[in-house]
């Protein structure tokens, strides 16, 4: 599984892209994260809050979204991903 972020913030993307860097360094993520200062992915998407969380099988095909902030380390929320990959793994091998 590969966690990516995208920032829809305002602003010349340079701008986006200082305030993304400080962010993950402070939050110390591990992820990647994308800048989109002209909102042209969350566009593409369909985005209408954010957070708004997407998860894409290797074919590029969204297979489920959350919109709102979740907890995804939680019990709850790491079920919810193990869950969400079983299926995604069990529809592949039907194919």
């Amino acid at each position: 599984m590969t966690v990516v972020a995208v920032s829809t913030n305002r602003g010349t993307e340079e701008q986006v892209r200082k305030l993304v860097k400080k962010y993950v360094s402070r939050k110390r993520l591990t992820f990647l994260n994308l800048v989109d200062p002209k909102n042209s992915v969350a566009l593409q998407y369909g985005v209408q809050g954010i957070p708004m969380s997407f998860f894409i099988d290797p074919q590029g095909k969204v297979v489920a979204f959350a919109s709102g902030y979740r907890e995804w380390d939680s019990k709850v929320g790491l079920l919810m991903i193990e869950q969400l990959l079983s299926t995604t793994k069990s529809l592949r091998k039907a194919k």
